[in-house]
Parts: structure tokens; sequence; C-alpha cells
């Protein structure tokens, strides 16, 4: 981690009533009781920002030594400019630019990236969206520097994570590593993006109405710490970017900067808790569980907000059903061996030579009954509050299928390629993707999974 040059204390209350460029380098101690840090220095979204880029590289002291990453696409559309600019400015800029169109944050990426790094090398510049700013974050972390992003699309809400998914051996594991020092979207490059990649940013942002979902349900099942103030932060994100789709999809300036703001903040949010939970749920587990799947087969993935769009309005609609549910008939049953044995047939099915790790890792999720017997009393003794605010969650997009369609965004896992067993097993298995406490585990506590899985295969696959 690159040490922080300066803080900046607030109050939990400026936070709340602060753009979301005024949220950076600060501190405060936050009323949910812990001390919440953001280490981004920079924020610069606005038209005309790549111009930017060497001013303030000078003014945070980075040095002039610099390795840009890019993709073929990314430095199309800024890097090939930024490398002139940077170059003509008294810069010495190292050029590491994939050949692939199709890019993955893998061993040989950060390896080939590691390759063009040069000992003396001051800083990185990430050029690009997600798995760019995946490999610079990584590659600068384990090298001791520090980076910054242009960022040149609204597709996804890592740009300000601290934590990057990296594929190892087919298999998606997120390391946590360090924030970038500055972000710069340049409004005039990040409107050209390709409207796949807005929409895409759409869905990932819609995906944070079950993640938070699952954070307030973890809170009463699991006591995991939550946090009123940055909920807050990412409920406010998440209405800016639903009331400006119209805009946002005609890649209109205000509604682009909307969306880079709302992406911006689900990653300072991330940053101020110190993990994904604020942004990322079972939602996110059901896209790392196609995306590994269609990696081993080969197979060109939709990009990461898309998948996580089309899993959303399926979350949405497993809480919509436990919210009519009877609690009374719920009850939580300790597996039995059989049962136990099915599961690990089923990782082994799915997952294939990464079953052993996963089974490893997720066997402490399979509770004995004394276990499962405090989670369900606190489940019931929490309902009351909870279900109130899982109904307000939800309902700040009534439509979510709607939402997804008036972006561009498909909403079907069916229409991005995923079939019915795909489906089917993501219901039933994704959960095992990382070991957090969703309402995918609450279902499988309760012996609904399995019912809800049958069923919702069923419909989405309905002539």
């Amino acid at each position: 981690m690159i040490e922080r040059r300066s803080i900046t204390t607030v109050t939990a209350e400026s936070v709340l009533q602060s753009d979301v460029e005024r949220l950076t380098g600060i501190e405060f101690a936050c009323t949910c009781g812990r001390t919440h840090r953001v280490e981004i220095e920079r924020l610069i979204l606005e038209q005309g920002a790549l111009r930017k880029v060497p001013d303030t590289i000078r003014q945070m002291g980075l040095g002039t030594k610099a390795l840009l990453i890019a993709d073929p696409a990314s430095f199309a559309a800024a890097g090939e400019k930024l490398a002139g600019q940077l170059g003509g400015s008294g810069f010495d800029v190292t050029l590491c630019v994939f050949p692939e169109d199709q890019l993955y944050a893998d061993e040989t990426a950060l390896v080939r990236a590691l390759i063009e790094l040069e000992k003396d090398t001051e800083f990185m510049i990430a050029v690009g969206s997600g798995t760019i700013n995946d490999i610079a974050r990584f590659v600068s972390c384990k090298a001791g520097i520090p980076y910054l992003v242009v960022a040149t699309a609204p597709s996804m809400d890592g740009y300000a994570s601290t934590g990057s998914p990296i594929l190892v051996n087919g298999y998606k594991k997120t390391y946590s590593l360090q924030s970038p020092l500055a972000i710069i979207g340049d409004l005039d490059v990040i409107r050209c993006a390709p409207p796949a990649m807005i929409a895409a940013g759409v869905g990932d942002m819609a995906a944070k109405i079950t993640a938070l979902c699952d954070w307030l349900l973890a809170a009463v099942v699991e006591e995991e710490h939550y946090c009123e103030v940055t909920a807050e932060l990412m409920t406010r994100a998440l209405t800016n970017v639903a009331t400006e789709v119209t805009a946002i999809r005609t890649s209109g300036v205000p509604g682009i900067k909307k969306l880079m703001e709302g992406l911006v903040l689900s990653g300072i949010a991330m940053q101020m808790i110190g993990n994904s939970r604020p942004a990322s749920g079972a939602e996110h587990h059901i896209s790392h569980y196609w995306e590994m799947l269609h990696f081993a087969a080969g197979h060109r993935p939709e990009l990461h907000g898309i998948k996580v769009g089309a899993a959303t309005p399926l979350i949405a609609r497993l809480y919509a059903e436990l919210l009519e549910a009877d609690m009374g008939e719920w009850n939580m049953t300790e597996k039995a061996a059989a049962q136990i044995a099915e599961w690990e047939t089923n990782l082994r099915r799915c997952y294939g030579p990464l079953a052993e790790d996963m089974i490893a890792e997720n066997r402490s999720l399979l509770l004995s009954q004394p276990e499962l017997d405090v989670r369900m009393n606190r489940l019931v003794r929490g309902w009351p509050e909870l279900k109130p605010k899982l109904r307000a969650m939800l309902g700040l997009v009534p439509d979510l299928k709607a939402l997804l369609r008036d972006a561009g965004a498909p909403a079907e896992p069916r229409e991005i390629g995923v079939t019915r067993q795909e489906l089917s097993d993501a219901l039933r298995v994704a959960k095992e993707v990382r070991s957090r406490y969703t309402v995918l585990q609450l279902a499988d506590q309760l012996g609904l999974l399995e019912r809800f899985a049958e069923e919702r295969t069923r419909d989405s696959f309905a002539p």
C-alpha cells in the first residue's frame, strides 16, 4: 500500500452532504462506530479532463517515469493522445498495450505487464476500465509504486476500489490491494464509449439494490457490521443513476457524469468499509460463476456489468418472495450426511478442477443445528425491523427489468447466452463463489433454494 501524502478530517454529516469530488482524501469518525478513510487524492470528471493529466501528475509529485497500460480500444480512445501529451511535457513513458480485444486480468496479463515494468518506474497509468484497472492495481501494488486511472468507459464500479478480481487457474479470486491515487475521466471520451459498456455501468449500479439488501440481511442474521452512512451514499448514487437512464443511454454529458459519479462513489464506499459488501452480493456471485464457466469453455464473455445486471432481477425476485412468505413456516435445519454428499457432488460437477478448493473454503458454512438455531432466532427477532427496510430498498427501482431495458441492457440470463442448465446451477451453487452471507445462503438454510431455482429456471426459459 502506498503511503498517504495527506488526509483531511471531516464529519459523517458533511460526508452525506458532499459531492463525490469532495470525498477524496478524507477520514471521519462515523456514526457506525468505525473510522473510515478514502485514499484517493484526486477525482476529475469533466469535459477536456485529459488535458489536465500532466499537471495533475506534477502537482501530486509522482515523478516523471511512467508505465502506461491499455488495450487496443482504450489506447485508441485516450491512451495514444495521452502518451503524446506526456511525452511532450517531459515525461518518460513506457507503453504496455495489450494486443487482445478480449483481455482477461489473469496470470498471463500480469506477467506481461511486469515484463514492461522497468526498475526505475515511479508510477503507473491505467488507461481503460475494468480489466486494465485490475491489472494496474495488482502490478503497481506488488511493485510498491502508485498508480492513477484515466477512465475511458462508465462500465463498472471498480475504479475507486482497493480490490482486484484476478483469474487464477480459472478461478476468480479478489485480492485486497490499493486504490488509485487519482481518477481522471474525460467526459468527452467516456460518452463515446460503446453503448454496451454504458449499459454495463447501469447494470452494475442496479445491482446495488440487492447488494444492499444482502448487507442488511447479513447484519441481522450474521451480526455483520453495517454502516448507515455508507449505505446512504450508495442509495443516493443509485437513485441519481435510475432517474437519468434516458440521458445516460443517449450519451448526454450530464447523464454520463451521473453514471460515472455513481460508479466511483460505489468504489469509495467499498474503501470506507474495507471490502466490497456495499456494492456486491448474490447477484455478483452469480455473475462470477457464469464468467468462470465461460472462461473455462473459451467463450467470449459478456461485460461484467451486463452479467450482473441480468442476475439482479433474479435476486430481487427471491427477496420479494421471502417478503410475502409466512415466517411462521420457516425453519433452519442442519444438513444431513446425504445432503452434504449431494452438495459436494454438485460442486464437483459445476466447478470441475476448482471444486475441492470451493468445498474446503465453504465447508464452514455448513452449520450445526445449534448454530442454525442461533441465526434463526436472530432472524425472527430482527424481521419486524428488517422487513420494511428491505421493502424500501427494493422499492428504489420497482421494475429492475424495465430499468435495464431502458438502458439498453439485457434483463434475462438467456439474453446473454446463459443456458437453462447454467442458470439452474448458478442459483444453486453460485453462493460458493464467495464465503459471504447473502439471500442465497438464507434460502438454502430455510430449505427454499431448490424450489426457487427450479421455478425461476422454468419461468426464465418458458416459451
